[in-house]
């Protein structure tokens, strides 16, 4: 399923959860991981090389892909499993939804929508409102949890991208460069197996951000 299609999105999402809706499942898993760098440089000349029209579709096009698409398919996933008695939601963020990495503005601000998005879901079924306000829900919370995950600094394309980018900060190129040719990124079967780790000790809480070293 292409998630850059937002077009199509709908009915191609549709399609793929079905099943879930019509099935009795007893435990469902998402992990939101789709998305991309987009374009890079000062907020002030991302894309000046284009014409404002070419530079502003790049924005959308990265802005859909990474946030739109992310955030429809977690909400489309979440009620088509609302029979399931055990459900986890898993938000590949990243470092850059919380600190402002300089000539990355597109995709910190990417990640931080979807962080904030997943956390608001969690919120959601934490609790429920009635005629006076906000207050615990009386199903069990602990059967629905959200994670934001952050893997660390991955040896993958997107970090070679970063190390030989002329467009990215000059301090963030050096360390994406040096901490590949030292071997020092994080391998992914090895946050994916602490990613593993944290779902099947299950003592997160539901919504938070937790990133791969603090674990």
């Amino acid at each position: 399923m292409d998630l850059a299609n937002i077009d199509n999105l709908p009915q191609n999402v549709k399609k793929i959860l079905e099943p879930l809706a019509n099935e009795n499942y007893n435990s469902c898993l998402l992990i939101n991981n789709a998305g991309s760098l987009g374009p890079l440089g000062k907020v002030t000349s991302i894309c000046d090389e284009e014409s404002p029209i070419e530079a502003l579709r790049r924005w959308k096009d990265t802005i859909d892909f990474n946030v739109t698409s992310s955030l429809w398919l977690t909400s489309q996933f979440a009620k088509a499993t609302s029979h399931v008695p055990h459900v986890r939601i898993v938000n590949i963020s990243s470092l850059c939804a919380i600190d402002p990495f300089p000539t990355m503005s597109l995709y910190c601000a990417g990640k931080a929508a979807r962080d904030m998005f997943h956390a608001v879901l969690a919120k959601e079924h934490a609790q429920q409102t009635d005629g006076e306000g906000t207050t615990p829900s009386t199903s069990n919370p602990a059967q629905f949890k959200v994670l934001n995950y952050a893997p660390g600094a991955c040896s993958t394309e997107m970090t070679d991208i970063l190390a030989d980018s002329a467009d990215l900060d000059g301090g963030l190129q050096q360390f994406f460069s040096t901490s590949r040719d030292k071997k020092q990124l994080v391998r992914p079967d090895d946050t994916a197996a602490k990613l593993v780790g944290l779902l099947m000790k299950d003592e997160f809480e539901s919504g938070s951000h937790v990133d791969y070293w603090d674990v």
